[in-house]
């Protein structure tokens, strides 16, 4: 199977599947029945013994010591097929024009509707992709690993786990972290990342930037949209967002289990929605 091929065959699993779209039982609102989540995927490849993964990755500050090459989630791993999904404009403009109320630590908060499905139901479908995505593989004879659905990823610390999507995002030529720590690709921010490791070899796409904070430009328009007050820019960009401030926030706005998965919805995306880097590279 070529890179192509594979590509095709995600970005149609990615049109054509169900799961894209919001089951009328299950939608927070009526009138979401049927919303659509993703717009078309964008996937890059990485060799599995790229020095980000086997050395840099590893450093202190940029992981951690204990984040594990691809290598260590799957011995005789050879590539990483990583892919970004984007968000529709419906979501990211729902979440654009919603105004917050002040935050209070400890009193319930909100982002919009479409947002949390995105964040909740847009992560279901993360996961049928990875297992779509291993099954090809493996129906080729390739061994393949998700370390997401894995049931073996670690958390180091509160934010750092043994397995990083936007870090592999980053080195399959994806994109560069911005202020808010999100990825910002050739289609911005507003969306999510799967991965899957496979021993199968794929050519490696080249990193169309030459740092990890190249497409930031540090116009600080996230920084004002944070309703928890949790980047600044005066900190630097590795170091712009604090996750301590910025996870109460996000706790904070969890709804009681809703619709026939029953399921609990929380989110924000405000440092995404509305700002230069919310669908493309800003200028």
């Amino acid at each position: 199977m070529t890179n192509r091929e594979l590509m095709d065959k995600i970005i149609k699993f990615t049109a054509d599947s169900p799961e894209n779209y919001i089951p009328a039982e299950d939608a927070i609102r009526p009138d979401l029945a049927g919303m659509k989540l993703y717009e078309a995927p964008l996937v890059g490849f990485a060799r599995a013994d790229d020095a980000l993964f086997t050395a840099e990755f590893k450093k202190p500050g940029i992981i951690h010591p204990e984040y594990q090459t691809p290598q260590e989630w799957l011995p005789g791993a050879r590539t990483v097929v990583s892919f970004f999904l984007p968000f529709t404009g419906k979501i990211k403009e729902s979440n654009r024009s919603l105004t917050d109320t002040p935050y209070e630590p400890g009193t319930p908060q909100r982002c919009s509707a479409e947002w949390l499905h995105g964040r909740i139901e847009g992560q279901i479908f993360v996961n049928r992709l990875t297992d779509y995505i291993q099954s090809l593989l493996e129906n080729e004879g390739f061994e393949s690993v998700c370390p997401t659905t894995s049931g073996l990823l670690r958390m180091i610390t509160p934010y750092i786990s043994t397995w990083s999507e936007r870090h592999a995002a980053y080195a399959a030529g994806l994109g560069t972290f911005g202020l808010s720590k999100g990825l910002i690709t050739e289609k911005g921010m507003c969306g999510r990342y799967g991965s899957v490791i496979t021993s199968a070899e794929f050519d490696a796409d080249a990193r169309p930037y030459s740092g990890p904070f190249e497409y930031c430009t540090m116009c600080g328009a996230c920084m004002a949209k944070c309703p928890a007050g949790a980047i600044d820019k005066a900190r630097g960009c590795a170091l712009g967002k604090d996750q301590l401030l910025c996870a109460p926030y996000v706790s904070g706005s969890k709804l009681p289990p809703q619709g026939a998965s029953r399921r609990v919805r929380y989110g924000c995306g405000k440092c995404q929605s509305g700002v230069p880097c919310e669908s493309g590279i800003p200028s």
